[in-house]
């Protein structure tokens, strides 16, 4: 996915002795098969900012909302459930609400192209279903676009063969995006690529997702 105007796309709390420690007292996982997680920005003729965010200890768990709609409310869960154990000290926890009102993250069943945004995370386009999260905050605002919004909707009768499949490995893919990966992958076999095809998290994508919680990040989540 890259960052564009609004368009179509196809697109884890420490335990036991370490209970009470921030992920800064701890060491981070010694991983270096990564990809870059952070989002590039520009900001004047040859001049640029590199923008990182991840969920903080205070705002755990996020509260995630899910429209009732083509079985997302399936996905989602089984996408936080992917992302949750692809942490190592529990960095990251997720719960899914019933009021979006309260909630960090709503994901909608409705197109991301037809939602003004500041700026999309995109894919190429894949033909079974198209979603985006909407989280990159304008140029000089200093914290997320809050709250996150993902949008999932399926291209064709959700029925058809492989829509299921699309709208499941794009949840995953997005709740990515909503937990601070702002890139994407080059490499297919992560479910960051941009054009996901796999249905589960690499190694690569576990690794990241670990390093990017161990990264002091500049951008912040609005206090509740």
């Amino acid at each position: 996915m890259k960052l564009g105007s609004a368009v179509p796309i196809l697109l884890t709390v420490l335990t036991g002795a370490a209970v009470g420690l921030s992920c800064a007292d701890i060491a981070a996982p010694g991983r270096s098969d990564v990809y870059e997680w952070r989002f590039i920005a520009a900001t004047g003729p040859g001049s640029s900012d590199t923008l990182s965010f991840h969920w903080p200890r205070s705002r755990l768990p996020v509260r995630i909302w899910t429209e009732d709609a083509f079985g997302l409310p399936g996905h989602i869960a089984d996408g936080i459930g992917r992302w949750k154990a692809a942490f190592l000290y529990q960095e990251f926890d997720a719960i899914e609400v019933s009021d979006s009102n309260t909630a960090d993250i709503i994901v909608r069943a409705e197109s991301p192209a037809k939602v003004a945004a500041t700026a999309w995370l995109e894919s190429r386009s894949a033909p079974e279903c198209e979603g985006g999260t909407d989280i990159v905050p304008p140029l000089g605002v200093q914290e997320i676009q809050y709250p996150v919004r993902v949008f999932l909707l399926p291209r064709f009768d959700p029925a058809s063969p492989g829509v299921t499949e699309c709208l499941a490995l794009t949840a995953t893919h997005e709740l990515g995006h909503a937990l601070g990966i702002l890139a994407h992958s080059p490499d297919e076999s992560d479910i960051m690529f941009p054009n996901p095809v796999v249905s589960t998290l690499s190694a690569r994508d576990r690794a990241t997702v670990e390093r990017a919680y161990h990264v002091e990040p500049n951008l912040a989540a609005p206090v509740r």
